[in-house]
C-alpha cells in the first residue's frame, strides 16, 4: 500500500482463481531513501506486505514510529498513513479486495482497522515463513510462492455468499439490499465489521472517496455538479469526506 509517485512501483495481476479476492500484487524498489514522508490514502482494501529491506517509518501528529516487522498486515484505513522507508526499499505487497484478507487469514478484522499487525502473530499458517524463502528471489518467483499458498488455502469450497453481493455493488442502498435479500441490517453490519473491518456505511464512503478522488484530478467544472455525479448530497458532504479520508480539500486536486 506504499503508493509513492517518486518510487518505482509496479502492479501484477493475480491468478484467475484469486481475482475475486486479490486486487493485485505490487512491489516497490528503490536504492535510495526518500527525504520526506508520503501519504497513503484509504482505498477500501487491505494489504499483506513483505519487507526485504530497511524498516518502514510512520509519522503521526509529529511523532515518528518504526515498523520492524518483516511481514505484516495493514488493515483497512479510514485516514491517511504518512510513511517512508528508513533506507533502501524492497517491498512486495498483496492488496486484498474487501473480504479477501478475511478469506485467507480467517480472523475477525475489525480490531485491525487503521492498524498494522505482525503477520507472524496474526496468521496461523505459513505465509510469514515465506519471507526468508523469498528474500533473494526475483519478483515473479516471489509472487508464484505467495499464490501457491493462497490457492492451497482457497481449496475447492464455494466462497460466494450474500455479503459478497453487497460488496460487489457497494453503491446500492443498504436498506434496499437487505430487504431484497431477506437479510437483516444488523447481520450485514456484523459480518462487514468481521470480514472487512468497518461498517457497510463506512465502506461505502471510502469507496466513494476513492472513486471521487481519482476522477477529480484536472477537473475544472462545478464542484456541486461533481458531488452529485459522485453520489454526494452536496459539495459540503464531498468536502467532509475529503477532509476525513485525505486530510485535504477537493479543490486542491483541481487545476
Amino acid at each position: 500500500m506504499l503508493l509513492q509517485p517518486d518510487m518505482p512501483y509496479t502492479e501484477f495481476r493475480p491468478n484467475l482463481r484469486l481475482q475475486q479476492f486479490v486486487e493485485c500484487y505490487w512491489c516497490v524498489k528503490s536504492a535510495t531513501q526518500l527525504s520526506s514522508f508520503r501519504p497513503v490514502f484509504p482505498d477500501a482494501c487491505s494489504d499483506v506486505i513483505f519487507n526485504f529491506s530497511a524498516p518502514l517509518l510512520y509519522e503521526e501528529h509529529g511523532k515518528i514510529s518504526c515498523n520492524k516487522f518483516q511481514s505484516f498486515y495493514v488493515g483497512i484505513q479510514t485516514a491517511p498513513i504518512f510513511t517512508k522507508a528508513g533506507g533502501a526499499t524492497d517491498l512486495l505487497g498483496v492488496r486484498f479486495k474487501n473480504q479477501g484478507a478475511w478469506r485467507f487469514l480467517r480472523r475477525p478484522l475489525a480490531e485491525f482497522s487503521n492498524k498494522t499487525a505482525s503477520l507472524k502473530e496474526l496468521d496461523e499458517g505459513d505465509l510469514h515463513n515465506l519471507t526468508e524463502q523469498m528474500a533473494f528471489l526475483p519478483v515473479s518467483e516471489r509472487i508464484n510462492l505467495i499464490e501457491l499458498r493462497l490457492l492451497e488455502r482457497l481449496g475447492n469450497e464455494s466462497q460466494y455468499d450474500l455479503v459478497d453481493q453487497f460488496f460487489n455493488r457497494p453503491s446500492e442502498s443498504i436498506h434496499a439490499f437487505c430487504k431484497a435479500n431477506h437479510l437483516s441490517e444488523r447481520t450485514l453490519e456484523r459480518k462487514s465489521r468481521e470480514r472487512v473491518g468497518v461498517s457497510p456505511k463506512m465502506y461505502q464512503r471510502i469507496v466513494r472517496f476513492r472513486r471521487a478522488s481519482g476522477k477529480l484530478s484536472g477537473f475544472d467544472g462545478s464542484l456541486m455538479e461533481f458531488a452529485w455525479d459522485m453520489g454526494y448530497y452536496d459539495h459540503a458532504h464531498l468536502a467532509k469526506d475529503f477532509r476525513e479520508f485525505g486530510h485535504f480539500l477537493p479543490s486542491s486536486l483541481m487545476h
